[in-house]
């Protein structure tokens, strides 16, 4: 369970973090002013905290398996609207809004498996080796994502972000058949 969380932790902030950085870019290149670009970028970060208890809640109601399988979802979601969005800038501030969502998904519901996963005495080491590992891999994905962008686009950068997200479904989903019906924390 903690290398789920792990996976989990890494991969829902380096996708998020991949498909962020070149939001305004894109949305630049669409004809989007500094204010709009503004306004999408801060109903991201609406997206990324505003619902962080209702995430709490449903992970605790739920279980983290359940919410990292809607991270995942929500992560996807966001990738196929904002990377089909083009000119249409409305909808890539709607991806940008789930984009958050899934994130906060994902970070909350791997947080809260990863500690519960390990004994109390390791849970401050796991968790600093989950935050260093969480921000390597974002910021390899953030320079990364202007190569992409640079030589494919917008739309295949998102294709990308949602490919980052198969080990964690298939992770999630292998942990949910071994464990039918049984709260997962």
């Amino acid at each position: 369970m903690a290398r789920l969380a792990l996976v989990t932790v890494t991969v829902s902030h380096t996708a998020m973090v991949s498909i962020m950085v070149m939001t305004p870019v894109d949305l630049s290149r669409h004809g989007a002013d500094l204010q709009l670009i503004g306004l999408v970028i801060s109903g991201h970060i609406a997206g990324m905290y505003a619902f962080s208890p209702v995430m709490g809640w449903l992970a605790d109601r739920f279980g983290r398996l359940t919410v990292i399988g809607l991270a995942v979802g929500l992560l996807s979601c966001a990738a196929l609207l904002a990377g089909t969005a083009g000119p249409r800038h409305g909808q890539t501030a709607a991806g940008l809004f789930v984009l958050g969502l899934g994130w906060s998904a994902g970070m909350i519901a791997g947080s809260a498996l990863l500690t519960d996963a390990v004994p109390r005495s390791a849970q401050a080491a796991v968790q600093g080796l989950s935050d260093l590992t969480m921000s390597a891999a974002a910021g390899v994905g953030g320079a990364a994502a202007g190569v992409i962008v640079a030589q494919w686009g917008y739309g295949p950068l998102n294709a990308v972000g949602a490919a980052l997200l198969l080990p964690v479904a298939t992770l999630a989903l292998r942990r949910s058949l071994r464990r039918p019906g049984t709260a997962d924390g």
